[in-house]
């Protein structure tokens, strides 16, 4: 049984990484010579095809030691799909398992009332949020959810499997939220208390300074084409390693965390919807994705010659790509990616160890 296509030949390597030790065997019986085996677990990268779009990236299998057979193993299994599955929605602009959830806790919904929002089956938003891909008209309405305008429309104009007291104290909630993010994106920005203002390892040596990151912000989506949410993420991150790699202090002042599906910056939704107020910036839908999009110049007053290097400098690297696919894989190469955790901040000091040589300034 192949789960996966196999692109040209491929080489399987011993598993050292990712929680998974050298010694790990999977006792199972082979699909192909039927033998029960310990099947040694073994890394291999290919790309895959998740509803047309080319995902390249390692998966772990168990490798038959009598046939040499790739066996479709369900644990394993499980776990090459939620790494294809994440970036798929990444590359997608699909909002992740635990972003679903955090969003709708920041408004107090329960899974009924966040489904009856919507308008799709409780069971939808409980697979959603447990991993499961959802299919594109549900992927649409979660990606609109991002929008508090969006969330009001729909209880105003409908949300009918609702009583009229609970549409009330949704439609309350949301208000709430919108008015504790006043218009201008920079107070906004200080409202999110997640965020550290101290200069810290983690940040880069850098406070984090609202101005300067919603110009930094602007000046990329006028200069990197079809700068998707989730490639922003990876430019963002290569912004301020590279920053602190040439002057040990990062560009932004912001952390960045290890996701399945790249290096991201921590809390990115909630920096996202600070810095996108319609305004400065702004979001267009492409395709199955969202673009940056800046309806300004940006004010580079506060930046010195060489942070505008700098600046220049990631938006040629970024552009140097073809897709937001093949910058995460670059991305995935990056020591500082490889070496952290999952979920866990990714540590500055790894900035020495960039690949690229194209972000000197």
């Amino acid at each position: 049984m192949r789960f996966f296509p196999r692109s040209g030949t491929q080489a399987f390597v011993p598993v050292s990484k990712g929680g998974v030790g050298l010694s790990e065997v999977v006792h199972t019986v082979c699909d192909a010579c039927y033998e029960e085996v310990d099947a040694p677990l073994s890394m291999v990268r290919e790309t895959v095809d998740i509803r047309g779009v080319p995902i390249t990236d390692e998966f772990v299998y168990p490798v038959c030691p009598s046939c040499g057979n790739r066996i479709g193993h369900a644990a394993t299994m499980d776990r090459n799909f939620a790494k294809m599955y994440g970036a798929y929605r990444e590359a997608a602009g699909i909002p992740q398992p635990d972003e679903i959830v955090a969003l709708r806790r920041r408004y107090g919904f329960s899974q009924r009332v966040f489904a009856a929002v919507l308008g799709i089956g409780v069971a939808s938003v409980q697979r959603y949020e447990g991993g499961a891909l959802p299919s594109e008209s549900h992927a649409e309405l979660l990606r609109r959810a991002r929008d508090r305008r969006f969330l009001l429309e729909r209880l105003r104009g409908g949300a009918l499997r609702l009583s009229a007291q609970e549409r009330e104290r949704a439609l309350r909630a949301v208000e709430q939220q919108a008015t504790s993010r006043v218009d201008y994106a920079v107070v906004r920005l200080d409202l999110l208390d997640c965020l550290p203002r101290e200069v810290a390892p983690e940040t880069g040596m850098r406070a984090l300074d609202a101005d300067r990151l919603r110009e930094a912000v602007v000046y990329l989506a006028a200069h990197v084409g079809n700068l998707f949410v989730t490639k922003l993420n990876k430019v963002l991150f290569y912004l301020d390693f590279s920053a602190y790699r040439d002057e040990d202090v990062g560009f932004t002042g912001l952390r960045y965390a290890r996701a399945d599906y790249g290096p991201v910056p921590d809390q990115y939704d909630l920096v996202m919807a600070a810095l996108v107020d319609g305004k400065a910036l702004s979001y267009r839908e492409q395709g199955d994705g969202r673009v940056v999009v800046a309806h300004r110049g940006a004010d580079l007053s506060a930046f010195s010659p060489q942070e505008v290097a700098r600046l220049d400098a990631v938006a040629s690297f970024a552009n140097g790509f073809s897709s937001c696919a093949e910058l995460s894989a670059y991305a995935h190469e990056e020591e500082a990616w490889r070496e952290t955790p999952s979920g866990a901040l990714i540590d500055y000091g790894l900035a020495r160890s960039l690949h690229t040589s194209s972000l000197n300034c």
